[in-house]
């Protein structure tokens, strides 16, 4: 990716352009630039000027446009005399508040438009209602506040004073963070409400990426001269930042994509269009320059696409040695490559095509812009103001998700996920739980899964359906761990200090990497029915080449593609005979299964086809894999299953053999198998369940205070226990007796079983 730079002949402003700022005016996005000069000028987004707007009174030093959908078009203006004046888009004055004493530094909208916050010479930060009333002053600084910005969540304020990032709470009696973010002063600093994600920028030459925490993520080598702005894309995937004679477009993980140097000063402003395609800086010299993302590159197996800057996309089949140009007459504002198809959107179509038929595309009409495209094998989610909508690669709307609380905006593909009949994401409203809808309906599906610690990422797989259906989820703590999306069910941890994990196009096979080392579960559901499993599953690969802040970026077949912190990438092959042995599952090929395992004669492959087929219930193939890995227990208790008589007693023994007792009990009472259900709590050692059961029953009481007094004799303890002390005087216990009422028990099973069979 580069950038293509554009700009008028001659400067319209006669000095510095020290504030510039995109807003939408009816369907088109226009730019205000404010100078020195005391001017300001309207430009169109293609970067012509379309005249003079206003002259003010004062020296106009920062500037702030009210976020998109908040309400009319209004600019915050900060101004060098004390003053901010909110202004409309016809460059009449609304209001102006004496805020400050010496220059307002900077001034931010809040992201849901209720609240601007400005800070000043006088190290003052306070927070002014919307049509311009003071609410509190947060803070008084020693020292000038040089910029501030928003938290996501509106909740915090996040200013600069000397070396130092300051984060505030809004609310009084709120602990507040700081932490040292430069060897100088800190100039700039932006908060991504998407990625979640603080940029900052400062006189040691340097820019730095920080999470929401103040945990530093990735610091850039020093550059020339001084950071003098920076700017989050609305997208969250990249940002640019400004210098002497210096324009830089970089990825959200910090590595640069292209590095531009126009000969017009320092660029004090940056401002991006909402679509995300360009953004205008405000430069030294006067001049106000536009800067398009041009040479836009996707890949998805052996097809290459890449968008170039005269908005023609070129399709490159590396396989077949084809080429394809699509041209389009509106500018193309995002794309998505996967599953063998291209979605394209401007800000009014939406193109689908297939891989195999580059020439007609699906053509669907969209009634707001496209924020996000999410693909998945079988269709893709389209993200707008408005909603989610879920389409089929053949054009038909299947679906739009809506409900109170939604906001689009802050979604991303960190906090969305899609599937075959599934969408999930993170609640915007809470980040420790996940909201589950049905891709077909729309419709919510049980609960929201809640998490103790607040959710970083998620992500759906992609193989199997219904009660198959898994979450990978990663948290603050960077733990991984795995749950179930479509039913409620127990959340098990997969590891710990995870940098970044992805699923398999086609299998269950969930990669992470893990202290430089990439982990492959091959198959991470074994945790649900033998977790002990899990390590001999997993395929370890030393990374070491991966180093710092490294994004996994691909995972189809057995290739895993690997970003570095740079913008390398790094290719590994992982074991290809998992693929095989997932078609074999899939087909309940456990024979062929067994085979390749046996001439393979590797471990992981053996715990995966145990942990396969115990969650198929092939016991048979079950009993091969455990011997294969030496699980002599395991083979022992899965041929005392197989012993048993009926498929009732087979379904809770398999359900105690996966650590579900809960679930193998009710198993077991709901097929009234009562006898069964208080061994079972016998052998669990829940005595008083037991007794409580046999009483409810009224039958197999003295059974129960039979194996009582025998593991107490065994353990040489004495009854403690007043429950079983009244019935043990009260119910007389004889082992004869108690040993012909089981084995009638067992006898009715088997004639129940053959009468059944």
């Amino acid at each position: 990716m580069r950038l293509k730079l554009s700009h008028e002949e001659s400067a319209k402003h006669t000095s510095i352009v020290t504030a510039v700022g995109f807003y939408k005016s009816s369907k088109q996005y226009e730019l205000l630039s404010c100078g020195d000069d005391q001017a300001i000028w309207k430009w169109h987004v293609e970067g012509s000027c379309l005249g003079k707007l206003c002259q003010t009174d004062a020296f106009v030093v920062t500037m702030a446009v009210l976020p998109s959908g908040r309400g009319d078009n209004v600019f915050a203006l900060g101004c060098a005399d004390g003053t901010f004046r909110l202004m409309n888009e016809n460059g009449r004055e609304e209001k102006k508040v004496d805020a400050h004493r010496g220059a307002v530094i900077c001034v931010k909208w809040s992201y849901d438009g209720a609240a601007i916050a400005t800070a000043g010479e006088d190290g003052a930060v306070k927070v002014w209602s919307r049509s311009g009333m003071l609410r509190s002053t947060l803070t008084q600084m020693p020292q000038a506040i040089y910029s501030v910005v928003w938290s996501p969540d509106c909740e915090q304020l996040l200013f600069a004073c000397s070396c130092k990032l300051h984060l505030k709470p809004i609310q009084a009696g709120q602990k507040q963070v700081e932490w040292k973010a430069h060897e100088g002063g800190v100039l700039q600093i932006d908060w991504s409400y998407v990625n979640n994600t603080i940029l900052s920028g400062g006189e040691d030459c340097r820019y730095k990426i920080w999470d929401g925490y103040g945990r530093m993520l990735f610091t850039s080598a020093p550059m020339d001269h001084v950071i003098t702005s920076l700017a989050w894309a609305p997208t969250g995937k990249h940002f640019a930042v400004g210098s002497f004679n210096v324009i830089k477009l970089c990825d959200r993980t910090g590595w640069s994509y292209c590095r531009e140097t126009p000969s017009f000063g320092s660029i004090f402003s940056i401002s991006w269009c909402s679509d995300g395609t360009q953004f205008a800086c405000g430069c030294g010299s006067g001049q106000v320059v536009f800067a398009s993302l041009a040479d836009r590159h996707f890949s998805w197996h052996d097809t290459d696409v890449t968008l170039d800057e005269n908005n023609v996309i070129m399709v490159q089949d590396i396989s077949n040695e084809t080429k394809e140009e699509l041209d389009f007459r509106d500018r193309v504002t995002d794309m998505s490559l996967g599953y063998g198809a291209l979605i394209v959107t401007t800000n009014t179509q939406c193109y689908i095509y297939q891989q195999n038929n580059w020439n007609t595309p699906h053509v669907e009409d969209l009634k707001e812009p496209p924020i996000m495209i999410v693909q998945c094998p079988f269709h893709f989610a389209l993200v707008d103001a408005s909603g989610i909508q879920i389409i089929n690669y053949e054009g038909r709307t299947m679906s739009t998700i809506k409900f109170s609380g939604l906001k689009t905006e802050f979604l991303n593909h960190s906090t969305l996920s899609l599937c075959r009949d599934a969408i999930c994401m993170i609640d915007s409203t809470s980040s420790k739980q996940i909201r589950v809808f049905d891709v077909s309906t729309g419709r919510p599906v049980g609960q929201p899964v809640k998490h103790k610690l607040d959710i970083v990422r998620i992500s759906l797989n992609q193989q199997g359906s219904g009660a198959d259906r898994s979450i990978a989820i990663l948290d603050k703590n960077k733990d991984l761990y795995l749950t179930k999306a479509m039913v409620q069910g127990r959340t098990e941890k997969l590891g710990s200090m995870v940098d970044t994990f992805m699923w398999n196009d086609t299998t269950d096979m969930l990669i992470a990497l893990i202290d430089e080392k990439l982990n492959v579960f091959l198959y991470p559901g074994v945790v649900f029915v033998d977790k002990d499993l899990l390590p001999k599953t997993l395929q370890l690969k030393p990374c070491n080449d991966a180093g710092k802040y490294a994004q996994i970026v691909a995972f189809y077949g057995s290739t895993c593609v690997i970003r570095k912190a740079d913008g390398a990438d790094l290719v590994h092959v992982t074991m290809p005979y998992a693929h095989l042995l997932y078609q074999h599952f899939e087909k309940g090929s456990w024979e062929q299964a067994v085979r390749l395992c046996r001439y393979i004669k590797s471990p992981e492959l053996w715990a995966t086809l145990a942990g396969m087929a115990t969650h198929a219930r092939a016991l048979e193939t079950v009993a091969i894999a455990l011997a294969a890995i030496e699980e002599v227990d395991k083979v022992h208790f899965i041929a005392h299953i197989k012993n048993l008589p009926d498929d009732v007693l087979k379904s809770a023994e398999m359900a105690l053999f996966c650590k579900r007792p809960e679930e193998a009990l009710n198993i077991l009472l709901q097929n009234k198998r009562i006898y069964r259900a208080i061994k079972m709590n016998i052998r669990l050692h829940r005595w008083t369940d037991a007794l409580e059961l046999g009483l409810k029953h009224q039958t197999h009481v003295d059974t129960v205070l039979a194996y009582r007094q025998r593991h107490l004799q065994q353990m040489n303890h004495v009854e403690t226990n007043e429950q079983f002390k009244q019935w043990a005087a009260q119910v007389e216990v004889d082992w004869v007796t108690v040993k012909q009422k089981i084995a009638m028990e067992k006898e009715a099973e088997v004639r129940n079983a053959q009468g059944g069979a």
